[in-house]
């Protein structure tokens, strides 16, 4: 065995690399940062057909087609790259807002997937099976939306 300056082998540097590079990559991959943070999704806009979403380090800010939604945590990913939050969805309408209407939120569940720039969420009702719909996202695009009118 060849000794480098300072004593140490090519083998021993060759065990220290690869060894650091495993413990860095099972952290990043494991959902937590080298840092011991928890990934999160990457803030900014995300869209879709039907579907626009601004994500912040606190929460999310959805608009739909004729609705809108608001998550109030952080969208935290896991070692597989999903999300599991609870939000409110505020179902919308064509014309003027009513007298003495009140734009109260339902309980949902926004789950997904993020790959990459792209992002699968799905949104249910709390506490039922109900399917409020699927999406399809990608990072930095800003989604089409067809408001009602």
């Amino acid at each position: 065995m060849s000794r480098r300056p300072g004593g140490l082998s090519g083998a021993a540097i060759l065990s220290l690399v690869l060894g650091t590079s495993s413990l860095f990559l099972g952290a990043t991959c494991s959902g937590v940062t080298a840092s011991g943070e928890s990934r999160r999704v990457a803030a900014g806009s995300w869209g879709g057909m039907g579907i626009r979403i601004e994500v912040t380090e606190t929460g999310a800010q959805i608009e739909y087609d004729c609705a809108h939604g608001t998550i109030s945590e952080p969208l935290l990913l896991d070692a597989d790259g999903r999300f599991d939050v609870k939000g409110l969805h505020f179902r919308e309408h064509g014309g003027p807002v009513r007298e003495g209407e009140e734009a109260r939120g339902d309980p949902v569940r926004y789950t997904g997937r993020v790959t990459g720039e792209n992002m699968t969420l799905t949104v249910r009702s709390e506490g039922s099976d109900t399917h409020a719909g699927s999406y399809e996202l990608v990072r930095g695009k800003t989604g089409r939306l067809h408001k009602c009118l």
